[in-house]
């Protein structure tokens, strides 16, 4: 026999779900932002980084990118695309240049121009040291393109965009 004390039991309990469901549905400007603190986070490196654990983390920068991924930085005389495997071995050739590196992204605006696709206006903030034991501090605004496959957003896309100065 169904008594109202049952009834009130199972609603509580599906409300409960429905709202546990949608509190740790994770949407996907939150996922782009995750996204982006992974990669200042793998980006990153310490005075006392090993040779593997370098290597892990230029796989892993890779493993977020796209196949292929166009990288445009004015301001390093980079304009090209990369395929898949390529990505790694340019990381880790970058890398080698800084004992230190520190990435931070701010001022995220993300744009969903078509299904599966996401223009993310952002400005990067780098702090490194270098071999030689100069340090660089640059900020750069970037536009970037990730694009959705299978639930995940890769890096289709990175952009230095030109900014006028005083």
């Amino acid at each position: 026999m169904v008594n109202p004390k049952n009834i009130f039991i199972a609603a509580t309990g599906c409300f409960a779900a429905l709202i546990l469901f949608l509190w740790f549905q994770e949407s996907d400007t939150a996922k782009i932002k995750k996204r982006f603190e992974a990669l200042a986070h793998e980006a990153a490196k310490t005075l006392d980084e090993k040779e593997l654990t370098a290597a892990l983390k230029a796989k892993n920068i890779a493993e977020m990118c796209a196949d292929p991924l166009t990288a445009e930085f004015p301001s390093y005389s980079i304009s090209r695309t990369f395929v898949q495997k390529d990505i790694s071995p340019n990381i880790l050739s970058a890398r080698a240049h800084y004992r230190a590196i520190q990435i931070a992204f701010y001022d995220i605006q993300i744009d969903f121009p078509a299904k599966g696709v996401a223009e993310v206006s952002l400005t990067g903030a780098v702090d490194a040291e270098t071999t030689s034991g100069e340090w660089v501090h640059e900020i750069h605004e970037l536009q970037c393109r990730l694009i959705k496959i299978e639930k995940n957003w890769f890096f289709a896309r990175l952009q230095e965009v030109d900014v006028l100065e005083k």
